[in-house]
């Protein structure tokens, strides 16, 4: 069903447009539909980045690299996009561009579009935060900053596939960019002002179908109130995956994306509170020295274009077996504020919350507010083992959480994901803990007794030997680790 009465307005590539369309509608479609077709479809499931184009969702912010095929595109209002057709200025390239066209990374040519989005939009967040508050980060030396610049460029890059597997010019043109200041979008782009825009929709309406962005809780309470069942969206990396691989058509989205209250993060001392609205890229952004534990691990989540849209309420509430916060949010016992349109706030431990395989306690007219976690300051080592480095699931991931008295446990916490039909929590091995003095034979100890009680699953991504083995493997690990021992540096553990 078409929302005409809500017809949405955003820049792209430096043109206002207006559009009304379909709930669910993507920008991929849109922008092919229209004729922009330098924005290819790949995999259609957010996966291989020849989609990628770039999103101004705030004023004076910096463009960052999204999946277009599954971004809804009437979340786009009030926003700026660029794709690839719109990246040079007045026929002069974009030096994201000119380094692909130097290093001869171009091939085939279907992927390149994404890569360069993806460079751009990383030059362009560079060039936005240079001079900005480091949060208490220590400063670094030229070469260090070169060194941290090369290693960001490939991470940015990480979300892209090459069908023609000819990675090594690509490496180089992003070698090149990382050696060079870098380009500012707002030199040749417009930044957001939302005061251009004529309007926001009209949602006075009763509301039976179509997009709704509402604005503040007591907004999206009053649209549950009319529709309990509509689908609520926040990124939508897992539910519009329903639109493009399965064929389903939602008629009726509400966003969460826009609710401040949606958007609280406060990390402070040994707590945590995280909107559910909160990206992981603003959630990664937020954590290194306050909990350096999630923000190493949450470069393994996704990719750059997946973590600008992924939030921790989709995470949850999707309650996949091998979703990558489930384990971790196990191991910190976290909490979960339950909303409802017409009943008070609800504490829900995430034991309690996830009941099965993608099954939570959300009923029609529920919605995730908030996650609170404790524990930051404790012991803790979040693993997740998978076949890619970046941008894959994981076949096995681990939790661990200790608080130590010297090198007597005194509290355990152990969670495992992708060896069940949902992630869980060890509390035969927890208790086996308790209290004990690490030492080799803790240590043996655990290991035997992993083995013994894990039973996980066989799929393609690993087999059930294999699960056990590596889990039982990494427990230890988490022991040593705990004692300082040092240890050998594994790539897709220690190298994230």
């Amino acid at each position: 069903m078409t929302d005409i009465s809500n017809p949405i307005q955003f820049w792209l590539n430096r043109a206002l447009q207006g559009h009304a369309g379909r709930a669910d509608e993507t920008l991929l479609t849109y922008l092919r539909h229209s004729g922009r077709v330098g924005t290819k479809e790949g995999c259609a499931s957010g996966d291989c980045g020849a989609c990628t184009v770039l999103v101004q969702t705030n004023d004076g912010g910096a463009y960052k690299p999204m999946n277009a095929c599954i971004l809804p595109v009437q979340q786009l209002h009030g926003q700026a996009v660029i794709t690839v057709e719109g990246l040079p200025t007045n026929d002069e390239l974009h030096p994201a561009q000119t380094a692909l066209i130097t290093t001869h990374g171009a091939q085939c040519g279907f992927c390149t579009p994404g890569f360069v989005m993806a460079l751009a939009g990383w030059m362009d967040e560079q060039a936005v935060s240079a001079g900005s508050d480091r949060g208490g980060q220590p400063k670094l030396d030229s070469e260090q900053a070169e060194i941290t610049r090369l290693k960001a460029s490939r991470e940015a890059i990480s979300g892209n596939l090459c069908r023609c597997t000819g990675y090594r010019p690509i490496l180089q043109a992003a070698k090149h960019l990382a050696s060079n200041p870098p380009a500012a979008l707002s030199e040749t782009h417009q930044r957001l002002d939302r005061a251009r825009f004529d309007s926001e929709p009209d949602h006075s309406a009763p509301y039976n179908a179509g997009f709704r962005a509402p604005h503040s809780l007591d907004d999206l309470k009053v649209l549950l109130r009319q529709q309990p069942s509509a689908k609520l969206i926040a990124g939508g990396t897992d539910l519009m995956l329903e639109v493009t691989q399965k064929q389903v058509r939602f008629d009726q989205l509400i966003s969460l994306a826009r609710v401040p209250a949606l958007q609280r993060l406060e990390i402070r001392d040994d707590r945590a509170i995280i909107g559910s609205a909160v990206t992981y890229q603003d959630l990664q952004a937020a954590t290194p020295l306050r909990w350096p534990a999630l923000h190493h691990f949450l470069s393994r989540l996704g990719s750059p274009q997946i973590r600008n849209r992924g939030t921790i309420g989709g995470n949850l509430g999707t309650a996949s077996p091998i979703g990558d916060l489930l384990p971790i949010l196990l191991a910190m016992d976290a909490t979960i504020v339950m909303s409802h349109f017409e009943a008070a706030d609800r504490n829900v431990p995430i034991a309690a919350f996830l009941q099965g395989y993608r099954k939570t306690q959300l009923q029609p007219g529920n919605f995730i507010k908030e996650v609170q976690v404790t524990g930051l300051q404790d012991f803790l080592r979040y693993y997740k083992i998978s076949k890619r480095q970046e941008d894959d699931i994981a076949a096995v991931s681990v939790a661990v959480r200790l608080k130590l008295d010297a090198e007597r446990i005194t509290l355990a916490r152990i969670a495992l994901g992708g060896v069940a039909e949902q992630a869980l929590r060890l509390p035969m091995l927890e208790q086996a803990l308790q209290g004990q003095v690490i030492t080799e034979t803790l240590m043996t100890a655990l290991h035997q007794q992993a083995l013994a009680q894990l039973d996980p699953i066989s799929d393609v991504r690993a087999s059930r030997g294999y699960r056990r083995e590596m889990a039982a493997n990494l427990l230890v690990r988490a022991l040593k680790e705990a004692l300082g021992l040092p240890m050998p540096q594994i790539y897709g553990l220690d190298d994230a």
